[in-house]
């Protein structure tokens, strides 16, 4: 899977009012609540919180990359938010606004990691994270995204 190919699973959404990282997330994991590939969404949310305790994969000051290898995913799942003010992510409170959260299941790490490592090539470069802050719709979000 390329990142192209790579398609959330739900619309992302955009200016998401969280005053805290975990309500962030949940607000994010909320677009993957009726996914057929999530078993268990309350077990998969669970495994995200517990990663984020082991170390909380933040990009810079801006991007936030929760995720969750667990068998409570069948397929890669993914969703994508946007807060509408920066909210205080991982230990040192980092400002972040956009969250990339993904659920894998343990058969496909290795495409989680491509598929991972070609979104941050994307997202380190200025005018795609200009972009994807100041999209107005969800469908110009996406076209950020590439």
């Amino acid at each position: 899977m390329s990142l192209p190919d790579l398609k959330p699973n739900a619309p992302p959404l955009l200016d998401l009012d969280a005053s805290n990282e975990r309500d962030a997330i949940t607000a994010t994991a909320g677009l993957l609540k009726n996914s057929r590939e999530i078993g268990d969404h309350a077990g998969f949310l669970e495994a995200v919180f517990d990663r984020q305790q082991v170390n909380p994969p933040i990009l810079g000051d801006v991007v936030a990359l929760p995720h969750a290898r667990t068998a409570w995913v069948s397929e890669i799942v993914f969703a994508a938010g946007r807060c509408a003010e920066p909210v205080a992510f991982g230990p040192e409170g980092k400002p972040v606004r956009l969250i990339f959260l993904f659920g894998i299941p343990p058969h496909r790490i290795s495409e989680y990691l491509a598929v991972t490592a070609a979104l941050v090539r994307r997202l380190r470069k200025p005018e795609v994270l200009e972009g994807l802050l100041a999209a107005r719709t969800p469908d110009e979000f996406l076209g950020w995204l590439g």
